[in-house]
């Protein structure tokens, strides 16, 4: 027995509402540019794009962190993709692993914290975190609802 529309057979049938498709499209857009600069920007986006000043040799450590940690969402986001253009009934239990993706994106800096004199400004992540969090979540809820089927009116 399957868990719920959580984990069909792998097949290309999503049959929720096309609007949850959209979303992910744009989710899996934003997760591959997010990974690409970190992968790609000289500095990984650690001051660039978050504002973290690490001075002397440490900041090369960050440097290939955050590179590192962009390749890890670029092979995310590569699944997401395949999903997407592949196996679409597996959309919800990927916009699952997006939530557990920024839940943990959230929690770890609870547990981990950057001096904040480290920071010159606050990450784009740190809020992002809070706005995307409950919009996948509820996107997540949408994503198990069946889309109604659009039936042509006989004449």
């Amino acid at each position: 027995m399957r868990f719920l529309p959580l984990l069909p057979e792998a097949q290309n049938d999503y049959k929720g509402y096309k609007g949850v498709v959209v979303a992910v499209v744009l989710l899996a857009i934003v997760s591959t540019i997010r990974s690409l600069i970190h992968i790609f920007l000289p500095d990984g986006g650690s001051n660039a794009i978050a504002g973290l000043v690490i001075p002397g040799d440490a900041n090369c450590a960050v440097i290939f962190t955050f590179a590192w940690t962009g390749l890890y969402q670029l092979l995310f986001a590569i699944i997401l993709w395949i999903v997407l253009i592949r196996y679409r009934a597996l959309i919800p239990l990927m916009i699952l692993l997006l939530f557990f993706e920024e839940l943990g994106l959230l929690l770890i800096p609870m547990f981990k914290p950057i001096a904040s004199s480290l920071l010159t400004r606050t990450p784009p992540e740190a809020i992002g975190n809070k706005v995307l969090l409950p919009l996948i979540l509820i996107l997540f809820f949408v994503s198990l609802i069946p889309a109604p089927e659009h039936k042509s009116k006989a004449a």
